[in-house]
């Protein structure tokens, strides 16, 4: 049974699309699904809740992604969708796409099952300090991620998060930053992570 608060409806302009704000919720996993949405910018994430009643990251949603695929067969939502930064949607809905916007439609799912298809190792493969290296890296070159005035590349990231994303518990995930920050791999600061040995975390996430 879906116990949320309504999300109030936010306006829709033509210049700027549908704003959504960090941490606010799109729509709930069961909610109906009237419409696709296009991320125009920004970072959202997909949640899933575990049979352990902990929340799972399943797929992160990037500029240029059109996501909300349940409407497509009259489904209700099957997963929460949570703005990891302020971003910018547009809904899509069925009835106006013409033929070469259900191409892009088409095209967009297909991508974006090919990186759910790699994303999903950052869960399934490897001990939890290769899979957090690997995680930290993606989010690295996402709207999370930046770089310092010396060039070092930095993520917005809480442990919490970082545990969604990779399949684990908060306290494993901080015990282990903790080590990779003794072991010069990491800069913790509230609520970032600064990679100050990329090559060391390259060489750590087992894929590079």
């Amino acid at each position: 049974m879906n116990t949320h608060t309504s999300q109030p409806v936010l306006p829709i302009t033509p210049a700027q699309g549908r704003p959504l704000h960090r941490g606010d919720t799109l729509y709930y996993a069961g909610d109906a699904a009237p419409s696709l949405y296009r991320l125009e910018n920004g970072l959202l994430r997909a949640v899933r809740l575990t049979s352990q009643g902990r929340n799972l990251t399943v797929r992160h949603i990037r500029p240029g992604d059109i996501f909300g695929e349940e409407a497509l067969h009259g489904l209700p939502r099957s997963h929460q969708i949570i703005a990891l930064t302020d971003a910018v949607l547009t809904p899509l809905h069925l009835e106006h796409l013409s033929a070469p916007e259900l191409w892009e439609v088409t095209r967009s799912l297909s991508d974006q099952l090919q990186r759910v298809m790699t994303d999903g190792v950052h869960i399934q493969d490897g001990e939890l300090r290769e899979r957090i290296a690997r995680y930290l890296l993606n989010l690295a070159s996402s709207s999370l991620g930046g770089a310092h005035a010396d060039g070092k590349r930095y993520v917005r990231a809480t442990h919490e998060l970082i545990a969604e994303g990779t399949g684990a518990t908060r306290e494993s995930v901080s015990k282990l930053i903790g080590e990779m920050r003794d072991d010069g791999l990491l800069t913790p600061a509230y609520r970032c992570l600064t990679l100050s040995n990329e090559a060391g975390l390259r060489a750590e996430s087992g894929l590079f």
